[in-house]
């Protein structure tokens, strides 16, 4: 595997010595001031007065975290042509002012930072500081002071998404907290999203102003050549610490439901591209270890939705009799062009969570079909990543809802990260994680099934696209060999074996994949060792992957050579 190694030189920063001998693939600037200046940082709501200026430490960090988020933009990782991923992982080295180098140098300072972002990104992070205050000025908040003469006593982060929303609304009417609202502004149409959804709050509960304060960061001169945005949820963090630590609160609160936040694979094909981890709780955890080391008084930051599923998050809103706001909120992650009145794609990971919750808490009329770009129950999913998401999306539900505690650690390893190095009861925590994927599941499955139940007659005429997602969850035969003795979905997690149908978890779907595609290309046995590094899993054993699957020694089978695999066909 490829790894591009990339110097950036921040505002003038001049390049380390010691970093000389380094052999870089590029050298690139990042500037927010100046005439070559490509990128654009200003804390503020342009329609009110000055309120204070943010000290030196928190106007770094949010530097910091800026220059991190532009050049996580600035270098591509592949794109799609680049199938194996080999050009995910990057090494970036980035020269950056501060007011104080001395304190960002600090290794215990510098060791978190590249913690958190390795945490997020996969890349490896070095970091150079050096003195100066680019532009020679200070990062300003803007509000009015007479919004805050009630004191807010906590910093909601609000991204204009249901989540945010339900997250803010909670935060005032459920905790009787005074929410000082923080928004990351990148482009236009956002900044108005989130300034309509403030204007409702105000008008809605006028006895709390919901102060509102803008962070425009964003790239300047061109489009992003890496949108991935994996360091996102560093700089949206950062920004809300700085905020905190400024007007000297304590309570710092994120806004994504438990089920994003644990962000488990529905899919491993579609890992590289959709395992995010903005508000994971190992994330989070590091995150206040840093803040912990930077600030004092500390904020906390913590996810107020981390033990709810999207469904839950947005029956807040009904709880709280302002359910008519949710289609003030988008959820879409490719929102970029779309209609004004179809905001969401409708085959995105974030649109089918929404699209499932919308149903759940029996919101259709306030957010029908037609508000999307594509009806993922009826319509025909386009082919790739849309239909193979949405249809594992329903799969995955069926796996989690029928799976123990310990299978789901088992087949779902990326659970362990979630149980933090300080859990004083983490058999108590996993069982939390686990309840909450099954609540989850069931919501999915429950929709699902009303769905198919209320297509009956569609299916029975042949009305229903037959590649819509009813169609294709309701079908067990995605492929069969000419005989008809093995049957598939297309997926392979439900696979008809000589009469006996068995279900397979993602990971055991991928062998039986692997070994199948292998057969029909003429190469019915192959190697562990090829077959643990094709499913992402290299050192992976065979007999560990089946231990608890009667599959095993029935269909998949061991070769004719030692340490060699092959379906029983």
């Amino acid at each position: 595997m490829t790894r591009a190694s990339i110097l950036f030189l921040c505002d003038g920063a001049a390049k380390p010595a010691a970093w000389d001998g380094i052999p870089y693939d590029r050298e690139l600037s990042l500037s927010y001031f100046g005439a070559r200046a490509n990128l654009n940082l200003r804390i503020e709501n342009l329609s009110h007065a000055l309120l204070a200026s943010i000290d030196d430490r928190a106007a770094d960090l949010v530097r910091i975290a800026s220059y991190v988020y532009a050049a996580d933009q600035t270098v591509s990782r592949g794109g799609l042509r680049d199938v194996y991923g080999e050009s995910w992982r990057r090494d970036m080295h980035l020269a950056i002012p501060v007011s104080d180098p001395k304190f960002w140098g600090l290794p215990g300072i510098t060791s978190d930072l590249q913690d958190i972002l390795h945490f997020l990104s996969n890349d490896r992070w070095r970091f150079s500081f050096v003195s100066g205050i680019p532009g020679g000025g200070q990062l300003m908040l803007n509000t009015n002071k007479q919004e805050l003469h009630g004191a807010p006593n906590s910093v909601v982060m609000l991204s204009g998404g249901a989540d945010s929303l339900a997250a803010t609304v909670e935060a005032f009417c459920g905790l009787g907290l005074r929410p000082l609202l923080v928004s990351h502004r990148s482009a236009p149409p956002i900044d108005v999203r989130q300034n309509t959804l403030v204007a409702e709050l105000r008008r809605r509960f006028g006895d709390w102003a919901f102060p509102h304060i803008s962070c425009w960061v964003h790239r300047k001169g061109h489009d992003a050549a890496e949108t991935t945005q994996r360091v996102r949820s560093f700089l949206f963090a950062s920004l809300g610490a700085a905020v905190a630590s400024s007007m000297g609160i304590t309570r710092l609160m994120f806004s994504d439901n438990g089920v994003v936040s644990l962000n488990l694979p529905v899919n491993r094909q579609l890992l590289g591209a959709l395992a995010t981890r903005s508000t994971h709780p190992k994330f989070i955890w590091l995150f206040n270890r840093f803040l912990g080391k930077v600030f004092s008084p500390v904020p906390i930051a913590t996810n107020t939705l981390a033990d709810r599923t999207r469904a839950e998050a947005i029956g807040l809103l009904k709880q709280h009799g302002v359910s008519d706001l949710l289609p003030h909120t988008v959820s879409c992650v490719r929102v970029r062009g779309r209609p004004s009145d179809q905001l969401h794609c409708g085959v995105c990971s974030q649109c089918v969570d929404r699209r499932f919750a919308v149903i759940a808490n029996d919101l259709e009329g306030l957010e029908p079909a037609q508000r999307y770009g594509v009806d993922l129950f009826r319509d025909r999913l386009p082919e790739g990543e849309a239909r193979v998401l949405a249809t594992s999306y329903v799969r995955f539900s069926r796996e989690v809802r029928r799976a123990t505690t310990e299978e789901m650690f088992n087949q779902y390893p990326e659970l362990n990260e979630c149980v933090l190095p300080d859990d004083q009861e983490p058999s108590a925590t996993a069982e939390r994680l686990v309840a909450l994927m099954k609540r989850q599941a069931e919501c999915v499955l429950s929709v699902y099934s009303s769905r198919v139940a209320a297509s009956q007659d569609e299916m029975t005429f042949g009305w229903l696209h037959r590649e819509s997602l009813i169609a294709l969850c309701s079908l067990d035969t995605g492929g069969q060999d000419a005989d008809g003795v093995f049957v598939h979905d297309e997926d392979y997690l439900n696979v008809r074996f000589k009469g006996i149908l068995y279900a397979l978890t993602h990971t055991q779907a991928q062998v039986v994949r692997v070994l199948d595609e292998a057969r029909l290309r003429g190469f019915p046995e192959m190697r562990q060792a090829i077959i643990g590094t094709k499913i992402g899993l290299p050192g992976a054993r065979i007999n560990d992957i089946f231990r608890t699957s009667p599959a095993f020694r029935v269909l998949v089978v061991g070769g004719s050579r030692k340490g060699t695999y092959r379906l029983n066909l």
